[in-house]
């Protein structure tokens, strides 16, 4: 059986990422930061369950390169920006993990696409419109979702991640618009890409995925 491709990558990924979860929630606990929010760090490390859980019961192949794509996403928006504080430090980078968040969704949303047409192993630039809108919609979807967590939890651990307590829905609508601004272009990308007019290195973890799961080399049966 073929070894995926960028295994290494994906498990020097999640050691580290295992590493800093416990090293964030410590450092937060020790120096009398709030309980919930070092517990939420060392809760973290469990994140990674989440891809084997769901390669199961959608009965996907592995693609490490998304899986560590992922990660560092979650290392930079959970363990730095929520169980640090420094959304609350560093004025701009709230703003830039929903940045990135709209085109990692996006991409997420074209694996969902290929998931669930009817031609599976259809070349990858068929019904490239349909593609990236598809993307594009899923995308926005999870910001709204996102936000809708964010204030529940709020409600519950009484962290007041988005400022409601200063902004009211201010900064909830700041952080959807930007995000639904990531997924704009990373959209525009997809359907570039998917057409053949502009390779994007950004769509090789969805590449990937297309490969790992529907047989098809990366350069071949593009369309």
């Amino acid at each position: 059986m073929e070894k995926p491709r960028y295994t290494t990558a994906w498990r020097v990924t999640a050691v580290l990422y295992v590493i800093a979860s416990f090293a964030t929630g410590g450092y937060v606990l020790l120096t009398g930061g709030p309980a919930a929010r070092g517990a939420g760090g060392f809760a973290g490390a469990l994140f990674l369950l989440v891809f084997p859980l769901l390669r199961r019961i959608f009965r996907l192949k592995k693609v490490p390169l998304m899986d560590a794509v992922l990660t560092v996403f979650l290392f930079l928006a959970f363990d730095l920006g929520t169980v640090l504080g420094l959304y609350s430090y560093i004025w701009w980078m709230d703003l830039a993990a929903h940045g990135l968040s709209g085109f990692l969704f996006t991409m997420v949303g074209l694996c969902l696409y290929w998931m669930i047409r009817e031609e599976k192993r259809a070349p990858m630039g068929k019904d490239a419109l349909a593609a990236a809108s598809y993307a594009f919609f899923f995308s926005s979807f999870i910001a709204a979702l996102w936000e809708i967590f964010e204030y529940v939890a709020f409600l519950v651990t009484g962290h007041d991640s988005q400022n409601v307590a200063a902004t009211g829905v201010g900064d909830t609508m700041e952080d959807i618009m930007i995000c639904l601004a990531g997924s704009l272009v990373m959209a525009a990308l997809i359907y570039l890409h998917l057409k053949g007019k502009h390779r994007s290195f950004l769509l090789l973890p969805a590449e990937e995925f297309y490969r790992a799961n529907y047989g098809l080399e990366r350069d071949g049966g593009r369309g």
